[in-house]
């Protein structure tokens, strides 16, 4: 059976690079999907497909959200799994953008349907952008990091901090997904931004301006991101505010920026090196941290 719904689909794209995120366990704080989003909204994209939710999700889990049109009238919005097409320019691959969530039920069907696709458009590369929370301040330009399985594609990550994975562990649809394309033939890299973990807002669109700064690195593609800037200078704006009322979070975020002052300095730096955890651990590890912190286990440090 085929859960695809498709409306036009792209004809003879020229070796397609495909662009992934999906909402859930690895985007934190939206970040990754917002990224998506807007290159889509602002690179003129083309919808040409998407997953039908019925059989994939847990509506008591993943609810769907009512909304208005613009006449007034009210809808349902289901969880959304699209496909869109991005034509490049001269000597510039087209681009294939997924944004999904995460689904509940079936992933190896739901995988199974998403590669199909991917086989019949010819896709040559897959980028998978994701989001973890870490113990990094907002004060400070945002953290990337890559992994690749193979150094021809680590080779692609040329500036990021890159390192081969070899994280054994829970995993989330996106890794499921990324294993199934491997093995049929089409490699991919997948590219982390890092969020504060102490700021449950969502999108942060300093981490997605982040992100998008590396994706026009790995693939020809450039939109205006002036108004995402403006997010992410109103965001800091919010975040001080809410600071302001929190002496002791303040305190902690004054920690964090003095430990990050003396690991890296205040000058431009390059994301290499190899002494970093597993973006998958990571979640584990500030999923745990979180966890031990509202039981007031997490020790402080000594004044």
């Amino acid at each position: 059976m085929d859960f695809l719904k498709r409306y036009d689909p792209p004809s003879d794209l020229k070796d397609p690079v495909m662009l992934l995120a999906f909402a859930g366990w690895a985007d934190a704080a939206d970040s990754a999907t917002h990224a998506l989003r807007y290159l889509v909204e602002k690179a003129g994209a083309t919808k040409f497909a998407e997953v039908d939710p019925e059989e994939f999700y847990n509506f008591t889990r993943v609810r769907p959200h009512t909304n208005f049109d613009a006449e007034g009238n009210r809808y349902i919005e289901w969880p959304a799994n699209e496909f869109f097409a991005i034509r490049g320019g001269e000597g510039a691959s087209d681009l294939v953008v997924f944004v999904g969530v995460e689904p509940n039920l079936k992933w190896r069907t739901f995988t199974s349907s998403l590669v199909a696709l991917v086989k019949e458009l010819g896709v040559v590369r897959v980028i998978h952008t994701g989001a973890l929370l870490d113990a990094v301040p907002h004060t400070r330009e945002p953290r990337l990091s890559g992994t690749a399985a193979s150094p021809e594609y680590r080779g692609l990550l040329n500036g990021i901090r890159v390192r081969r994975s070899r994280y054994s562990g829970p995993t989330g649809i996106t890794g499921v997904l990324m294993d199934a394309l491997r093995r049929e033939g089409v490699p991919g890299v997948s590219l982390w931004g890092h969020a504060p973990h102490y700021l449950h807002v969502s999108p942060n669109p300093k981490v997605s301006l982040k992100l998008l700064a590396g994706i026009e690195r790995l693939v020809n593609v450039s939109v205006d991101v002036g108004p995402l800037r403006s997010q992410g200078t109103k965001f800091d704006r919010r975040v001080e505010r809410a600071l302001a009322e929190e002496p002791e979070l303040k305190e902690y975020v004054e920690r964090l920026e003095e430990q990050w002052d003396s690991r890296w300095g205040d000058g431009p730096r390059t994301d290499d090196g190899d002494d970093m955890p597993e973006p998958e651990q990571a979640v584990l590890g500030i999923e745990e941290f979180l966890r031990q912190a509202r039981q007031g286990d997490v020790p402080r440090s000594e004044e």
